[in-house]
C-alpha cells in the first residue's frame, strides 16, 4: 500500500508544553489547531475509528511519511505522538515507547487529514526493477528502510533518491543474507523478500 503525506512534519516545530499532545502534533504538521486544541487523544482516536482511518495494528505504519501514533498513558489512550521514519516525537523531543504501550495510528489528527492511502503507483518502475543509478522518490523510500532496518550494512550515504553504489551494495548484502541471487538490483523477488522484513510502500 502506498501512502501520501498531505501535510509536512518538522520535528523542530513540535511544541514543548506537556499535556497538549494534539496541539503539539498539529503544530508539528503545520496544521492550524482546532478551536479546541486540548481535546483528548481518546476523542481524536474515536474520531479516527468512526472514519475508518484508525489502525489498531502497527505493521502498516508507512515508512515514507509521518503519522500520528496513539499510546497509552495513566489515563489510557490519553497521548498521541508523531512517528516519522522510525523515530517517535512528543513535546519537542524524541520518544521511545514500549511496544505494548502503542495503541495504533490514524491518518487524521485533531481534525486535519495528515495521510492519504490507497494510491495505485507501483513501487517497482515500468521496467520492473530498480538498478544502479536509477533516480526516483521510491528509491529514497527503499534507502530509508534499509538504513533503518539494516544499519550494520547500510551506510547513511545510501540515503537519497538515487540508486547509487551504497544502496546497491546494501541490497546485494541483503540478498546474500536471505538466500537470493546477489545482483544488487531490486526486482519482484527482492521486493517480495523486503516485504517479509517489514518494507511497506
Amino acid at each position: 500500500m502506498n501512502f501520501e503525506q498531505l501535510k509536512p512534519f518538522y520535528p523542530k516545530d513540535m511544541g514543548t508544553a506537556k499535556g497538549w499532545c494534539l496541539l503539539n502534533v498539529a503544530k508539528g504538521f503545520h496544521a492550524t489547531p482546532s478551536a479546541n486544541p486540548s481535546a483528548s487523544a481518546k476523542a481524536d482516536m474515536n474520531s479516527n475509528i468512526a472514519r475508518g482511518t484508525f489502525h489498531s495494528k502497527l505493521n502498516d505504519i508507512p515508512t515514507n511519511c509521518a503519522v500520528p501514533v496513539y499510546v497509552k498513558s495513566t489515563s489510557q489512550y490519553g497521548h498521541v505522538v508523531a512517528y516519522d521514519k522510525g523515530v517517535y516525537y512528543t513535546d519537542g523531543r524524541r520518544y521511545t515507547p514500549v511496544t505494548a504501550d502503542i495503541i495504533g495510528w490514524g491518518e487524521w489528527c485533531n481534525g486535519f487529514q495528515i495521510v492519504k492511502k490507497g494510491t495505485t503507483k507501483s513501487f517497482l518502475p515500468a521496467k520492473g526493477w530498480w538498478g544502479r543509478y536509477d533516480k526516483d522518490d521510491r528509491v529514497a523510500i527503499l534507502a530509508r528502510f534499509m538504513r533503518l532496518k539494516f544499519p550494520a550494512y547500510t551506510s547513511a550515504k545510501a540515503l537519497g533518491p538515487v540508486y547509487g553504489d551504497y544502496l546497491w551494495k546494501s541490497i546485494k548484502e541483503f540478498q546474500k543474507r536471505t538466500g537470493l541471487a546477489p545482483d544488487g538490483n531490486t526486482g519482484p523477488i527482492t521486493y517480495a523478500k523486503l516485504k517479509e522484513y517489514g518494507f511497506v510502500y
